[in-house]
């Protein structure tokens, strides 16, 4: 999984058998260690409800995406186009999440 950060959008690209392992109900963790035995983790959730969801703590970001949302991108493959879902923000801006699966990759 790659995760990308810019202003007001993050970017999640993972391969397609990352996407299989999220449609059989298992979640994806990217960890990266910093100094002082600190790490910041990024991860991605497939849920049986509709509904989108962003938290975050200092130690990493939890993205939960309906699974019927997983199927319906996982059947539209091959296509560059992916999930996208912006949430409000306490400042009243929106940060756009996007969910992407490399086409490139054939794993």
């Amino acid at each position: 999984m790659n995760v990308r950060f810019a202003n007001q959008a993050v970017r999640c690209r993972v391969k397609r058998a990352e996407l299989a392992s999220l449609l059989s109900g298992r979640a994806l963790t990217l960890e990266v260690s910093l100094p002082r035995e600190q790490f910041f983790r990024f991860s991605v959730r497939p849920s049986s409800l509709s509904q989108w969801q962003l938290e975050a703590d200092p130690t990493g970001y939890w993205l939960t995406i309906p699974v019927e949302a997983l199927r319906a991108l996982s059947e539209s493959l091959p296509s560059r186009e992916g999930l996208r879902h912006a949430f409000e923000t306490a400042n009243g801006t929106t940060v756009e999440v996007s969910f992407e699966v490399d086409v490139k990759d054939r794993k």
